[in-house]
């Protein structure tokens, strides 16, 4: 478990920084141009930082196994939170896909949350702090070196390992079709000023949806290798599979910043300037830029 432990470590605890320094550079975008989507894109990468804190907690754990033991409570109840954070991150990038086309054809405005997107947004964060709470209270998610999963010796895992995977392919499929819908949006508007470039963006962002929707959806597949017999083949009871698997989740963790980086031109100037390798330009932002994919549910606005 020694070179698991390491991995683990060395691999998810660089996205700890990295986030922090997205997160204020996006922070910073917000306070300069306020929009809502920023506001929704720091929610998920709140998500995905907790999701990275508690994969950087599993390396120690690994090399510790009898700190393991002594503080099993206190790790299954980190591993809920992480569980809980993965499950809320597919419903907030799905609110946000479906925001962007709603701002982009002008049904709403860019800098006040309608109503019913905070009605959304509550019913998101009470649904997983309940999960929370009570996962917390029956300790349904442990790790199960060197992994995590649920613990299905609690009565309630079962159903609430069910629920993940609803609403998981729910909102994957969801966000997908709003990223297609967004691909037609630029294309029906591709003769306007500010999308002249909009076939290069049409390509884009439905390559990178389709991938991450299928990355996504196999790493579901096998963790929930349970529910669905097609996948029977891979023997998640082999440590070496678990531990795959685990780098893959810890992986989707990086998925979301370096594509914000490479595809949104300001946030990327912000992060740069952050760390003091860049001083502030003026740039020109337009359709193009706002409509950029940085991952099929976080495409941000510029």
């Amino acid at each position: 478990m020694i070179e698991y432990g390491v991995a683990y470590f060395s691999i998810a605890f660089p996205l700890i920084p990295l986030f922090f320094v997205i997160m204020k550079a996006i922070q910073l975008k917000c306070r300069e141009s306020p929009n809502i989507t920023y506001i929704l894109m720091n929610m998920v990468n709140f998500c995905q930082l907790g999701q990275a804190f508690s994969h950087s907690i599993s390396g120690p754990m690994l090399l510790l196994p009898q700190l393991l033991i002594k503080l099993d409570v206190i790790v299954r109840i980190i591993g809920c939170v992480m569980n809980s954070l993965w499950i809320a991150d597919f419903p907030l990038m799905t609110l946000l896909a479906v925001t962007r086309i709603l701002i982009f054809s002008n049904v709403i405005g860019s800098k006040r949350f309608p109503i019913l997107i905070k009605l959304i947004l509550c019913s998101i964060i009470t649904w997983a702090l309940f999960l929370i709470i009570v996962g917390s209270f029956t300790q349904n998610f442990f790790l199960v070196t060197p992994g995590w999963d649920y613990d299905f010796t609690v009565s309630n895992a079962e159903i609430f390992a069910t629920l993940e995977v609803i609403i998981s392919f729910a909102c994957l499929a969801l966000s997908y079709v709003s990223y297609i819908l967004m691909v037609y949006l630029i294309y029906a508007k591709k003769n306007t000023v500010g999308c002249v470039q909009s076939r290069k963006n049409e390509i884009s962002i439905l390559l990178q949806s389709t991938f991450v929707t299928t990355y996504i959806t196999i790493m579901i597949f096998i963790w929930h290798q349970s529910l669905f017999s097609m996948v029977s083949f891979i023997d998640m009871d082999n440590q070496r599979n678990q531990a795959i698997l685990n780098f893959c989740l810890i992986l989707h963790c990086y998925v979301n910043p370096i594509l914000t980086l490479v595809c949104n031109k300001s946030i990327r100037n912000e992060f740069l300037k952050l760390l003091g390798i860049r001083k502030g330009k003026p740039y020109n932002n337009g359709v193009v830029s706002k409509l950029s994919s940085i991952h099929p549910t976080e495409t941000s606005p510029s």
